[in-house]
């Protein structure tokens, strides 16, 4: 099968390039070889652990201390923006130097939406997940997850196994690989809309790149877990979920460019969902039927979603932060079809 990315995505490696590893260069964003440059740095009779010190304290660049980059090259993309002050690239997650999308990001999202899915047509899953949340001392949505999860994917026992064991995961059943490589790549500028003039930069992969992933399931597990799964019903619950997101995004304070985008990846076929960084509350959780439960607000405040960590202040318009790209695009969407 074939994945199509429909807006710039970005699944982190959990890395940053720091200032000494790249150079902006008008529209380029020019990554270098750090060994060879402090190589360069010690020819010159330069003191090595001081030129990083400056270049890390924001006090010097390399252009600084080796003009012709020639030498110390490794590649260069394009930059989609304007570089924020502070010198560090968010790192898309590679192999051999060429980003992929790895198959666990492409089921997170799966599971994502059949959480969603099976939440909005069971009402009382809905109540009872508030009362879960609002049982909770703290934040920590893992467990909501996991409580969550147990309920809707590990409805069947196994033998040898007890009630809610990974083992009887529906999800299970699902196998994707990690994506090929995909061979166009860019640095973009990614605005947090609601915070003045706050961004960062983030290696992403440019719209309208495709890679070859596969998509299959296992039918023997399946057949013992006594529960429906196939591929239909994934692209319907995908779909589903992606214009209930596109509603609800649209319906919030985007640019008017942001707003077709988010409905132009309505017009994709196949499997559509929204992967890795920048994607927000709204895609990432069962979030848009948690909003239309009339205690959500107390809710919230109790767990502190929302509150300044600096003001203690909640917002009023929760989740607030957007976030584009320079050139007005949301961040993640891909389709997955033959």
């Amino acid at each position: 099968m074939r994945l199509e990315v429909l807006t710039p995505t970005h699944v982190g490696s959990g890395e940053k390039y720091s200032a000494i590893d790249f150079v902006v260069k008008g529209d380029k964003v020019v990554f270098i070889d750090s060994m060879k440059f402090f190589e360069e740095i010690e020819r010159k009779g330069l003191d090595a652990v001081e030129v990083a010190r400056k270049i890390g304290s924001g006090v010097g660049s390399v252009m600084d201390y080796i003009r012709d980059l020639s030498n110390i090259k490794m590649h260069e993309v394009h930059l989609i923006g304007r570089p924020p002050r502070k010198k560090e690239i968010l790192m898309h997650i590679k192999s051999r130097g060429k980003p992929y999308i790895p198959g666990s990001s492409v089921k997170g999202a799966v599971r994502t939406v059949l959480l969603w899915k099976a939440v909005k047509e069971d009402g009382k899953l809905l109540e009872q997940t508030v009362n879960y949340l609002k049982n909770l001392r703290n934040i920590d949505f893992k467990k909501v997850d996991d409580w969550l999860e147990k309920r809707v994917f590990r409805k069947a026992i196994l033998e040898g196994t007890k009630e809610g064991d990974p083992k009887n995961d529906l999800l299970r059943v699902l196998r994707v690989s990690d994506s090929s490589f995909f061979e166009s790549w860019s640095v973009y500028q990614v605005k947090f809309l609601g915070m003045r003039s706050f961004s960062v930069l983030a290696e992403c992969i440019d719209s309208g790149q495709t890679a070859e992933i596969a998509v299959d399931f296992d039918g023997f597990t399946l057949k013992y877990l006594s529960q429906r799964l196939d591929l239909d019903d994934i692209i319907h619950a995908s779909r589903e979920f992606a214009e209930e997101i596109v509603r609800v995004e649209t319906n919030r304070s985007y640019p008017e460019e942001s707003k077709q985008e988010f409905r132009r990846v309505l017009k994709s076929r196949g499997l559509i969902l929204r992967i890795g960084w920048g994607t927000g509350w709204y895609s990432s959780t069962i979030g848009t039927l948690l909003k239309t439960h009339p205690e959500f607000e107390r809710m919230r405040r109790k767990l502190g979603l929302g509150r300044n960590p600096r003001t203690k202040r909640f917002s009023r318009n929760f989740p607030l932060t957007r976030r584009v790209t320079f050139d007005s695009k949301p961040l993640g969407w891909v389709a997955i079809h033959d």
